[in-house]
Order: C-alpha cells, then sequence, then structure tokens
C-alpha cells in the first residue's frame, strides 16, 4: 500500500518543476476516480454481479476510449514558462462532445443486451477502464515531451 501511495506522490521527482500544477491536479483527481472505479469493478466482480469476462470486456472498451478521450488536451512544452502544460483544442472539444454522447447514451446503447445491477457493474468496468486509459494516455504524453527536452523521467 506504501508503495501505491509513494506511486501518486510526485513531489519528489525532479521532472515535477516541468510540469503545469493543474496538469498534475487533473493527473491526481483521474487517479483518485480511477482508484475508486476500479475499486467498484473489482467489489462488482466478487460478490457476483457480473462475470469476470463482461467485466474485463468493459474495461478494455473503457481503455480505448480513454486512449481517444486522451486527445481532448493537447499536452505540449510551453518554452516561456519551461514546463509541460495542457489546452482544449478544436478536435478535442469534438472527441470530447462524443465522450459526453457516449456517456450519456450508454444505458440506451447497453440496455438492450445487460440489464439491471450488470448494467450498472458494467459502466463501472468501462468508466474504471477510461480513467486509467487517460491517465495512461496523459503519462505517455508527459513522459515523451520530457525526454524530448531531455529532462530525465
Amino acid at each position: 500500500m506504501k508503495k501505491i501511495l509513494n506511486f501518486l506522490n510526485i513531489k519528489e521527482h525532479p521532472a515535477k518543476k516541468h510540469i503545469d500544477r493543474k496538469l498534475i491536479f487533473r493527473i491526481r483527481i483521474f487517479y483518485v476516480i480511477g482508484i475508486i472505479l476500479t475499486g467498484l469493478m473489482l467489489y462488482d466482480v466478487l460478490e457476483g454481479f457480473i462475470g469476470i469476462e463482461l467485466s474485463l470486456g468493459g474495461f478494455l472498451l473503457g481503455l480505448f476510449l480513454g486512449f481517444l478521450a486522451t486527445r481532448m488536451f493537447i499536452i505540449h512544452w510551453h518554452e516561456e514558462r519551461a514546463k509541460v502544460v495542457s489546452r482544449l483544442d478544436t478536435i478535442g472539444i469534438i472527441v470530447m462532445l462524443f465522450y459526453v454522447a457516449f456517456s450519456v447514451s450508454r444505458t440506451w446503447l447497453f440496455g438492450h443486451w445487460i440489464h439491471g445491477s450488470v448494467l450498472t457493474a458494467f459502466t463501472y468496468s468501462i468508466l474504471a477502464g477510461v480513467m486509467i486509459g487517460r491517465i495512461a494516455g496523459m503519462r505517455l504524453k508527459i513522459k515523451n515531451i520530457l525526454s524530448d527536452q531531455f529532462i530525465s523521467v
């Protein structure tokens, strides 16, 4: 458990001074939400509300959507501030609109095949995958940018 908490705390990491505070805060929020949703997903699997295959399928679908959702924010190097920063672009807004449309219509889309508590558990699986996918995508982008700037990660 201590290792996980140390992993989430990047205060001591030398590259932290080259990452915008807002971006660090956003990643930390995604971590917290991702951990909660993954816990809910695992609880539903262990309690037998949903099969592991369906849960894993939802999680993998969520990972894919999470990597796509990473496109919402352009993460780039800001020369004057010498930091990695993010901003929302036009294509990102379009991706975000599709993401919101999917989130709103998720029950309608999957409600034809899955019902009741299984649908709720499946939704948790998708959302957990989305959060983990977004975190992984953002961290990968940040790592690549810092490497391009010759900053050790």
